[in-house]
Formats: structure tokens, C-alpha cells, sequence
């Protein structure tokens, strides 16, 4: 556990370097909608299969649980829609951007994620009406995994709101 622990704040220390080395955007940068397409496509058509993989049902399990999950997934994508909405807005406002944009953009992203964790909270209860405890803390802990894949991608892409002033 302590070598996992110490290789995601290994690899969380050197995300946050690569990710304030980033090269500023433009409102034509086509680039950082391409990784962020990439980020949730290849998450969302990898999920389920890794989901299963790493997560050992029976048939009886299986037919209760992946009802669940998937909508549990569509309403993730509902939040995955409006984060990608605004990084889009995000590479508009990058050169220009204000004060009030930036607080806009920051209380945005916070109820994104806050919207994610009342999602895994209200989804972990439906998960454990179809399957044991061990069986739901390994589909979420997966999740989390790719999540935090997912949002590396996204975190490498997007370069820091710029100073004021430059």
C-alpha cells in the first residue's frame, strides 16, 4: 500500500511540474480539444471492459450489477459533457481572461467534481443492494483508477491560467 501510496505522489509531483511547463493556449488550439476528446473516449470505451475485467461476478451478480453501473455511467457522462464544455470555454478565455471568468471557471469545475463524489456516494449505496461490500470497494476503487488516469490526461493538456498581467 505505502509503494502505491508513494508512486501516485511521485507521479502527482511530476504531473504538477509537466503541467506548469505547459505552453499557453489559443482559442484555435484544436490540440487540447483533441486530448480531451481522447481523455473521455478512450476512458468511456475502455471502462466497462476494465471494469469487468478487475471485477470477478457471477452471472446472478452480473445481470443486477451492470444495469446499475451503466446508468451510474450515463450520469457520470452528464459531468464528463460539462467539463468538456468548460475547457472549451476555458481555451476561449485563456488569453483574455478576467477575473470574473476565473471565478466563474474555478466555482464551475468545483461543482463538477462535487457533482462526481455525490454520484460515487449515491451509487456506492445502489452497487451494495446487488453485490457484496469487497465487490463494491473493488468497483470503486477501478473507477477511481481510471478516473485519476483520465483526469492526468486532461491535467496534462490544459496549462495554468496565466499570471495576471501577461
Amino acid at each position: 500500500m505505502f509503494r502505491i501510496s508513494s508512486t501516485l505522489a511521485a507521479l502527482t509531483v511530476a504531473a504538477s511540474f509537466a503541467f506548469a511547463q505547459e505552453a499557453p493556449i489559443s482559442a484555435q488550439d484544436d490540440g487540447l480539444q483533441h486530448d480531451v476528446q481522447i481523455a473521455q473516449n478512450v476512458t468511456e470505451a475502455d471502462r466497462r471492459a476494465t471494469v469487468a475485467a478487475n471485477l470477478p461476478l457471477t452471472d446472478r451478480q452480473g445481470k443486477a450489477f451492470w444495469p446499475v453501473y451503466l446508468e451510474y455511467r450515463d450520469e457520470v457522462r452528464e459531468q464528463n459533457v460539462r467539463l468538456a464544455k468548460l475547457i472549451d470555454g476555458y481555451a476561449h478565455a485563456y488569453a483574455t481572461m478576467s477575473d470574473d471568468e476565473a471565478q466563474e471557471i474555478t466555482h464551475t469545475y468545483l461543482d463538477i467534481e462535487r457533482k462526481r463524489l455525490l454520484l460515487k456516494e449515491k451509487y456506492t449505496k445502489k452497487f451494495a443492494k446487488v453485490l457484496p461490500a469487497i465487490l463494491v470497494a473493488r468497483a470503486m476503487q477501478t473507477e477511481q483508477k481510471l478516473d485519476a488516469m483520465q483526469a492526468f490526461t486532461l491535467a496534462r493538456a490544459i496549462p495554468l491560467v496565466p499570471p495576471a498581467g501577461e
